[in-house]
């Protein structure tokens, strides 16, 4: 019975000490894991950077987003957001802004254009005035639902660098003579749509003729602004032109090159950006036979095109007109 016993307490003995060195091998383990998890994170910090205070002189790094240093208001039909960030403050749904001395990269054409936003009706145009030069005249002469609804000054022969030096021109709908800056002004409308580019290229093809466009185009968004500070402006595509369409500045690559260049203009003013050129092209990029006129100016049905293009898409308002059946419709 001794022996049974002393056996007996020395295997619990046995048993004891196992347990309490698994233990401890278990606790080492764990140890070990949560050393080298630590130095795996104090690494990739050292590393990167990231556990250092940024300078106040850093920029922005947004990852693959193709941003660097900058900031986007939300697109129209998200949710309002109130955030603040590098200075800047968004407190409601409105065109894409930026940061004074931040710069826009990587931006692709189709995240600029202005997606389809619902659809309004016609008394939206009421307080819209349209600027541009015979192309946009056509808005204001043949039947479309703009006509006689908005204030079109299309000027033949305008350029952007005209409205900038306050050249006074001749409205040929009305026969009037007005310096478009003036008329922004005298009207204060609720939004301003531009499109200009055919006179200001027609006479160049080179690369310097496009920039000072371009150029010019910033400078008169700049000035509309101060003459009309609580209007939304839209910055809208040259239109496309005939496939048989000859001109020695004006064809089919050069108004995609030039509107691309105008979208990334728009996006660092912070103004809306229209595609209206798609809504006018056949499959081959090319303004569609029974919209043209001349090649370069259309006809009724054209305008109608043109304008229906622009009445779906308007930047997000709960005060816009929206046609019954639209996705933001209210009925009252």
């Amino acid at each position: 019975m001794a022996n049974y016993r002393e056996f007996r307490k020395e295997t619990l003995s046995r048993r004891r000490r196992r347990s309490a060195q698994r233990g401890l091998r278990l606790v080492l383990v764990v140890l070990a894991l949560l050393g080298l998890a630590w130095a795996i994170t104090w690494a990739i910090e050292t590393v990167s950077g990231r556990g250092e205070a940024p300078d106040a002189d850093s920029t922005l790094d947004l990852g693959n987003t193709g941003l660097s240093g900058s900031v986007l208001a939300p697109l129209p039909m998200e949710n309002p957001v109130t955030e603040t960030g590098g200075g800047v403050q968004f407190t409601s749904m409105g065109p894409v802004q930026q940061a004074e001395g931040w710069a826009y990269t990587g931006m692709t054409y189709e995240k600029i254009c202005l997606p389809a936003c619902g659809r309004v009706d016609n008394t939206y145009f009421s307080t819209a005035l349209f600027l541009g030069d015979s192309v946009t005249e056509g808005l204001g002469l043949y039947e479309n639902p703009v006509k006689g609804v908005a204030t079109v000054r299309g000027y033949r022969g305008a350029t952007p660098g005209d409205v900038v030096n306050r050249v006074v021109m001749t409205d040929f709908n009305t026969n009037e003579e007005s310096v478009p800056l003036d008329v922004a002004a005298q009207m204060n409308p609720k939004s301003i749509y531009l499109m200009f580019g055919a006179n200001a290229l027609a006479a160049r093809d080179d690369e310097a003729t496009e920039n000072s466009f371009i150029a010019y185009y910033g400078q008169m968004i700049d000035l509309l602004r101060e003459a009309a500070p609580e209007a939304d402006i839209y910055v809208q595509t040259m239109t496309p032109v005939a496939a048989d369409y000859s001109s020695t500045g004006i064809y089919k690559e050069r108004i995609r090159r030039v509107n691309e260049k105008l979208a990334n203009m728009a996006l660092e003013k912070g103004v809306y950006f229209v595609d209206v050129y798609s809504a006018l092209a056949d499959e081959n990029g090319d303004l569609k036979a029974e919209y043209s006129s001349d090649g370069l100016h259309m006809v009724a049905a054209g305008y109608k095109a043109w304008a229906d293009c622009l009445a779906g898409h308007v930047a997000y308002s709960a005060s816009n007109p929206y046609v019954m059946g639209s996705e933001y419709y209210i009925a009252k």
